[in-house]
């Protein structure tokens, strides 16, 4: 008997790449990676910066005071410096945007918006957009006005929403490392192995596929599949079995490998609540939930 051909695994077209902005963000590598990916995916780059609207607010005030959590004491900001202070973080982020922009020779829209970062990323995005997320790591700490939600909660909200995709970029994650991808034969598994593999093309980075199957026939099938899918790609292709594998798994399977990016079908990560939420904060690599 003849085994049918592999479906082949067709490349995700984003129209855009959404750069979702707050009053924690400032990593300068957040900003030229997403112009470079839009630049690879061949779409437009749109910066949605959110100023936080309880943060709006408190700049409004006459007198504004920080408090160190290390000394317990207060320290007065004078009138209008978190005003001012907000100003220049969005004068910055635009011109680095512009800079990297032109080089990558990407067309560039900047918003800036007063709200909450979830529901106003929520208003901007599309369902042909990839949503990327900085997330802050190692020994940069936010400005203490900044207290908004952390990256994966806002992440978990984008892919419950049922926005197309979420990059979350992890300013620690390993430069060298490969791009791990979890692959059940569905749908949304050839969403996100395409998905996967533009990155690591980006990147030049080698890609692993886990496979959650333990059927020898379908993992066979599988290889088979993904290896024809990917043979113009040139990538460094290896293949990790762990049937019926969850989250836990797949992100030991991450920290073992020294990946440096880790690619779900969204509904994967959201399966597990608020468990899967916590195993991903503590990821020390970059995360993709694919639609």
């Amino acid at each position: 008997m003849i085994e049918p051909a592999p479906p082949p695994v067709q490349r995700v077209r984003f129209r855009r790449v959404l750069l979702a902005l707050g009053t924690a963000s400032g990593d300068p590598a957040t900003v030229e990676r997403a112009a470079a990916l839009a630049a690879r995916l061949r779409g437009d780059l749109l910066a949605v910066y959110v100023e936080d609207i309880d943060v709006a607010r408190l700049a409004e005030f006459a007198s504004v005071s920080t408090l160190s959590t290390v000394t317990a004491a207060t320290h007065p900001l004078a009138t209008g410096h978190l005003r001012d202070t907000l100003r220049l973080q969005v004068a910055r982020l635009r011109r680095e945007l512009e800079q990297a922009a032109l080089r990558r020779r990407v067309k560039l829209a900047f918003q800036v918006r007063q709200g909450r970062l979830l529901a106003e990323v929520l208003s901007a995005a599309t369902d042909e957009d990839l949503v990327v997320l900085s997330w802050a790591a190692g020994d940069r700490v936010p400005p203490p006005w900044a207290a908004a939600l952390p990256p994966t909660v806002v992440a978990h909200g984008l892919a419950a929403a049922r926005a197309r995709s979420v990059l979350l970029l992890h300013a620690g994650a390993p430069a060298t490392g490969s791009v791990l991808i979890a692959f059940d034969g569905s749908e949304a598994a050839r969403h996100a192995l395409s998905l996967g593999a533009q990155v690591a093309e980006l990147e030049e980075a080698p890609v692993e596929v886990v496979l959650l199957d333990g059927r020898l026939d379908q993992l066979e099938y599988w290889r088979k599949e993904i290896a024809t899918a990917l043979a113009q790609s040139h990538l460094s292709l290896a293949f990790v079995t762990a049937p019926k594998a969850g989250l836990q798994a797949l992100t030991e399977i991450a920290f073992y490998h020294r990946s440096r990016l880790l690619v779900l079908d969204a509904d994967r990560a959201l399966a597990e609540g608020d468990v899967g939420r916590r195993l991903l904060s503590r990821l020390f690599c970059s995360v993709l939930l694919v639609r």
